[in-house]
This record gives structure tokens, C-alpha cells and sequence, in this order.
């Protein structure tokens, strides 16, 4: 099971990335696991926002999950 939790940290540089990719490696749960996804400030600027129309019935985030595939 995943849990769709997700947590950003800006770090300067690959150097700063390593640091903390060795944080999340020495504070591992044993039975879990965790993902880690870097990404340049080039990528993140190239992000696009999707938005549809909403409609007075719609209510957003309620109860609503993401599935990536």
C-alpha cells in the first residue's frame, strides 16, 4: 500500500540533494519504504496547471485521490 503523502525540500545544488537523500536513507521505517524524486529548477518551471470548469455542484478535494500510472 502507498501512502500519497508528499513532502518538498529546495535544496542548492546536487551536493545538498545527497545530504538529504542520506537523511531519508538513515530514518527508513523497516517495514515501509519511501520515494525519492529530484528535479531541476528547469523541470519545475516547466510545469503546466490543468484546470477544468467548475461547476456550483462540484466540491473540490473531498475525498478525491490521484492515481498515477
Amino acid at each position: 500500500m502507498l501512502q500519497y503523502s508528499v513532502y518538498v525540500r529546495v535544496c542548492n545544488g546536487m551536493d545538498a540533494v545527497q545530504k538529504h537523500r542520506l537523511r531519508l536513507y538513515d530514518h527508513l521505517p523497516d517495514d515501509g519504504a519511501a520515494r525519492l524524486l529530484v528535479i531541476t529548477e528547469k523541470q519545475y518551471a516547466s510545469i503546466e496547471i490543468l484546470l477544468g470548469e467548475l461547476t456550483q455542484t462540484d466540491q473540490p478535494f473531498a475525498d478525491e485521490q490521484l492515481t498515477i500510472l
